[in-house]
Formats: C-alpha cells, structure tokens, sequence
C-alpha cells in the first residue's frame, strides 16, 4: 500500500493500538511524558492538535497541518522518542505499536 499523502491546511485523524492490543501506557506518568513531547514537536513540525484521546492501549488525534512538515514525519519523531522513553523505563526493547 502506498505511503499516504498530506498537505498542508488539511485535517487527519491519526490512531494506532499497542502491538496485540497491548498497553502503550503504563502508568500516569507516561500520559504526561507523551502530552510533553507532543506539544514540544507539534510546535516544532507545526501540527495543530484540534482533539486527542489516550487510552490504555490506543490514542486518536485530530490533527491539522499547518507547515510544510508532513503529519507522518511528527507522528514518527513523537513516537520514536515516546517509545524510546517507555523501553528504557520498562528495561524492555522493541515496538509498542502495531504497523500501518
């Protein structure tokens, strides 16, 4: 299937599980940690967060593209450093989330 497309002024909903349906957070901590480097790389890659829901084992957003950085390359760095974070915390290694 071929990477999607995103343009800037559009809107996304963006969503994923963990990986067989399995926690991707752990404890309060870690909803906190995530809201922090969201609103860190969304400054940084211009995305407007309109809604989001996290959940014990999924989130969704309803993001806007405001810039010219495409929604995949946030998504990718947020996630890449959330889960960096959760595999130190937890002495774990590998992903949290399921594929596209």
């Amino acid at each position: 299937m071929p990477r999607r497309s995103f343009n800037q002024g559009n809107y996304y909903h963006v969503y994923n599980r963990g990986t067989n349906r399995s926690p991707i957070f752990f404890s309060s901590e870690n909803y906190l940690y995530c809201l922090r480097l969201i609103k860190k790389y969304a400054l940084q890659y211009q995305i407007a967060f309109i809604a989001y829901c996290l959940m014990p084992n999924h989130y969704h957003f309803l993001l806007r593209q405001d810039g010219h950085f495409p929604i995949s390359k946030f998504i990718n760095v947020l996630f890449n450093g959330y889960v960096q974070a959760v595999n130190h915390q937890k002495n774990r290694s590998g992903t949290l989330f399921e594929g596209r």
